[in-house]
């Protein structure tokens, strides 16, 4: 285990608009927070079990963090949370390709982007960007995106250029299901990810994907620091 989070279950009702998921809690309802910007529509049926963290805001009663998957385990939909599990595990040295680098500088401006991390090893300096993978649609995969995505194009780009100019550039795949085995673009949603990521790899671009789920009580479970990734 990880960290270990206070969370509560609802049944999903409907998605309300982008940010905000209508959900049933001992026959009330909820409104409840969703930091994740992905269309989820594979994950956010009505009548699946969601884990919320109850936090009352102008408008919410909570944050939505995970969907179970079965009995015992959900995915984690919060890139918050992905994030933290990320750097916990990080910090645990738990994740043997960032041994020896450190957080130097996180939304690290680069040219027109915000690059998620800047670290640095000895003398050396690298970027680093996370991506939420949660578009599971079987076979054991999860694939990043789940639509078109401009922004995360360019930042592939950017981290291209940054290795051009002598930075170690990383690119991290979060798989935060538990049922994914492998990480692959999904080209069915955006056309043109494949061949961006196999260019970036070809550049010297290091692609990682890290897997990681919640339990039903709430403890985060990092379950590979690097499952196989298929471009």
């Amino acid at each position: 285990m990880i960290l270990k989070v206070e969370v509560d279950t609802a049944v999903i009702m409907r998605r309300l608009n982008r940010f905000v998921i209508e959900a049933c809690y001992f026959d009330k309802s909820l409104k409840l927070y969703l930091r994740n910007t992905g269309r989820l529509s594979e994950l956010l049926l009505p009548g699946s079990t969601a884990l919320f963290i109850h936090h009352k805001g102008p408008r919410t009663d909570g944050l939505l963090v995970g969907i179970m998957i079965d009995d015992m385990r959900a995915a984690i939909l919060d890139t918050k949370l992905q994030t933290v599990i990320f750097e916990e595990s990080w910090r645990r040295g738990l994740i043997p390709w960032l041994e020896g680098w450190r957080i130097a500088k996180r939304e690290y401006r680069y040219r027109d982007s915000r690059i998620d991390y800047l670290i640095v090893k000895n003398k050396s300096k690298g970027l680093l960007e996370i991506k939420s993978a949660l578009y599971h649609l079987g076979d054991n995969y999860c694939m990043y995106p789940d639509t078109i995505s401009i922004r995360g194009r360019r930042h592939v780009e950017r981290l291209i250029q940054a290795r051009r100019r002598n930075y170690q550039s990383f690119l991290v795949f979060i798989s935060a299901h538990p049922l994914c085995r492998y990480f692959m673009p999904c080209r069915e949603a955006d056309p043109f990810i494949g061949e961006i990521l196999r260019k970036a790899r070809e550049l010297g671009v290091d692609i990682y994907s890290v897997k990681m789920h919640l339990t039903k009580d709430g403890e985060a479970i990092l379950d590979s620091p690097s499952i196989p990734v298929l471009i």
